[in-house]
């Protein structure tokens, strides 16, 4: 498919909570820090001819020069000729860590270096610090085909003070605040700062002293058939303390002392960092997936890391942000991101789980809804989150759950939290074979078992696997999920069959832990747990529908996708027997797969242009989860349907036309984004990455069985 070339991508370090946002075609932009959000600025490239004609690419918002606040006659003259680049001019070509635009006479290249940012505890300091230096990379390059000479230029819009470079070393650019900014070391390069573009290229070489304006920039000759290229370093810089009640700064400032040191390391390093982002350029091209594939795995990484902050509070603290709603390391999304950190960072995994431990772990009680006043013993669990925009929540809450609240957004997810924590470390440990974390909390692995049973029934004698008792932290009301905003089908927590399969997974993560602990009644436990709900589930598939409903209560109909999501978690922890047909579980493995067959349709749960709907009875969509219960639909249980490439384009088009100006999103309605906006969490499609069957797709012919028409 051809994808539009206008659309915002995130352009983030490793770590460093910032963003270059750039891409959609008259729209604010630019550079910011911890901002869940684009920036409010803009990016000026192009050029000037001899004559007097602008040539610009479209990354910046029209409107009045600041000057006319100052004085009327002092905005920009201008003649109405000039060519504002548009779709049809500008070739956009993106990549994993690349992001290039071509337009008649320039080449504008953003580089966005990421790889495996190696474990604290182990990594010599040169690693680390080549890891956390908070840098991007541009290139821009023109080429002057014509007879006259042309003033090419780059600039960039914020709403602070720019202070020029110039008499701090051998730099060319601008920095705000001395927190960020954009330099390069071309020697015919010349700064300008001003209101406007035509009045900045005025005033050269004597433009970098005027503080007022905006916008600055650097400018450039290139004479008639030269080609010349400069390269700009973006750098970010926020020293000492960040965090409010649990004091924390950037990892990176163990190693830079100011953001002249930044650029200095950036500038010296600039080629390995170039071979970083060429080496993951060409690992996604050589996958096999396919072109949408690929473009929603690279958006979704540039997304993730606009969200990831590195901090330092006396040892590593890994933190990723919650896009828009700035919220800290929020575990439904923890468990989500869980397998794109397994390929990179294992080591940010424990760090996250060993923060909920210490700092985020909670006891409660439990209560029947039919008679809430009888409370029974709980369990351990874990907060939602751990606060928001950088202020840490207290000990054992989280910034969002709140009580009293039945059912309803901002309620508990205590139930799900603890199956979160259950599950990331189940895959972790099987992923690392870190025996160490395994020991640390042998305990605490018996005491989630327990918490797990106990939210079944605190009556071993009335257990069937299922969550029906709910946390007393909800004084009375009701859990949910962490599809919060969706109606009942997924949004409550008590008799939901996609809980209900992360309980299952959740019982077979810790049969297997405890079978390396030697925990031979726990991993029995453990496995009963997980019969039980396998075999409530199968039981509850209702003929007449063809579907299991979605909550087993109150004669719910709904159909939901996710009631397969949690096979993901036993294939990812080797348990491959668990989600075979054949195997232990075949019943419900079965089962699943005809209830998949009969939903994935345009009548149930697929829309109009071929994207996912996750529930029949509401319209909203999240697109990190569609991307793993499409990887457990073709890779786990080898199905396929007509039309099930429509699906990628479809998912590329709400990305790139639906939220065109908030990069990457995760929450979708009929294809227009309706929250979860700059959101880190729609990495789950690196899952793709390692698919067979991603990259193809089965005939009827081949599988016939598994096939399913429309």
């Amino acid at each position: 498919m051809k994808i539009s070339s206008s659309f915002h991508a995130q352009h983030s370090p490793m770590g460093a909570h910032s963003s270059f946002t750039v891409g959609m075609f008259g729209a604010e932009g630019g550079m910011a820090l911890e901002k869940g959000g684009p920036a409010d600025g803009g990016l000026h490239i192009g050029y000037r001819t001899e004559s007097g004609k602008f040539y610009k690419l479209p990354f910046y918002k029209e409107a009045a020069s600041e000057a006319e606040r100052y004085s009327q006659s002092d905005a920009a003259e201008q003649d109405g000729a000039d060519v504002i680049f548009g779709e049809a001019d500008i070739q956009r070509d993106y990549k994993w860590a690349t992001d290039r635009f071509h337009a008649p006479g320039i080449e504008f290249t953003v580089r966005s270096p990421f790889f495996s940012i190696p474990d604290p505890a182990s990594a010599s300091e040169e690693d680390l610090k080549f890891a956390s230096c908070p840098v991007t990379f541009l290139e821009l390059s023109v080429r002057n085909d014509s007879d006259e000479r042309w003033e090419a230029f780059f600039a960039l819009e914020n709403r602070t003070t720019w202070m020029p470079m110039s008499g701090r070393g051998p730099y060319k650019g601008a920095v705000t605040r001395n927190q960020m900014g954009f330099a390069c070391q071309e020697d015919f390069v010349d700064e300008f700062t001003h209101f406007d573009i035509p009045k900045g290229l005025e005033m050269r070489p004597n433009g970098a002293n005027f503080l007022l304006p905006p916008i600055s920039g650097l400018v450039f000759d290139v004479e008639p058939g030269e080609s010349r290229t400069i390269r700009v370093v973006l750098a970010y810089y926020l020293a000492g303390e960040v965090t409010f009640n649990h004091a924390a700064s950037y990892w990176y400032t163990k190693y830079f002392k100011s953001i002249d040191e930044v650029f200095k390391y950036a500038f010296s390093n600039q080629d390995r960092y170039l071979a970083e982002t060429a080496a993951r350029d060409t690992e996604l091209e050589a996958s096999g997936l396919s072109e949408e594939q690929q473009f929603l795995i690279a958006h979704a990484t540039r997304s993730y890391y606009g969200s990831s902050q590195w901090l330092d509070d006396g040892k590593p603290l890994w933190v990723v942000n919650e896009g828009e709603y700035l919220m800290i390391n929020t575990l439904d999304l923890t468990v989500d991101m869980l397998f794109f950190e397994l390929k990179f960072n294992p080591w940010t995994v424990r760090n996250v789980l060993e923060q909920f431990v210490d700092r985020y772990s909670y006891v409660d009680q439990i209560f029947s809804p039919e008679d809430p006043e009888t409370l029974y013993p709980g369990g351990i669990s874990f907060s939602h989150d751990m606060g928001v925009g950088n202020h840490f929540s207290r000990p054992g809450n989280s910034c969002y759950e709140c009580p009293g609240l039945d059912r309803k957004c901002f309620s508990y997810m205590t139930c799900e939290q603890l199956t979160n924590w259950i599950l990331c470390a189940g895959v972790y440990l099987h992923k690392t074979g870190d025996e160490e974390f395994l020991n640390k909390h042998h305990e605490l692995l018996l005491q989630c078992l327990e918490s797990l049973l106990n939210r079944d029934h605190p009556d071993a004698s009335q257990r069937n696997g299922l969550m029906s008792f709910e946390s007393s932290r909800t004084e009375g009301g009701g859990e949910i999920t962490t599809y919060d905003s969706l109606d009942h089908s997924l949004g409550q927590a008590r008799g939901n069959v996609y809980l209900a399969g992360k309980c299952w997974a959740s019982y077979l993560a810790l049969e297997q832990l405890f079978g390396q602990l030697d925990e031979v009644e726990a991993a029995a436990s453990a496995r009963a747990g997980a019969v039980r709900c396998a075999e409530s589930l199968e039981a509850a598939y209702d003929e007449s529908l063809g579907f299991i409903p979605a909550v087993l209560e109150n004669n719910n109909q709904s159909a939901i996708i996710p009631a397969a999501e949690a096979l993901v978690y036993p294939w990812q922890m080797g348990l491959k027997d668990a989600v075979d047909e054949e195997g232990r579980f075949g019943g419900y493995i079965r089962m699943l797969k005809r209830h998949l067959q009969n939903i994935l349709n345009p009548e149930m749960c697929l829309y109009e242009d071929g994207g996912w709907k996750l529930s029949s009875s509401a319209d909203n969509s999240w697109m990190s989860k569609i991307s793993i219960s499409q990887f457990v639909v073709r890779e786990i249980l080898g199905m396929s349907y007509e039309g099930e490439e429509r699906a990628d384009a479809a998912h590329v088009s709400w990305q790139v036309k639906g939220s065109e100006f908030y990069a990457c999103s995760d929450q979708f309605g009929a294809g227009k984004p309706i929250g979860s906006l700059y959101y880190p969490r729609i990495v789950t499609n690196i899952l793709w990455m390692d698919s067979a069957a991603m990259t193809r797709r089965p005939t009827p012919e081949e599988n016939p069985s598994s096939y399913c028409a429309l």
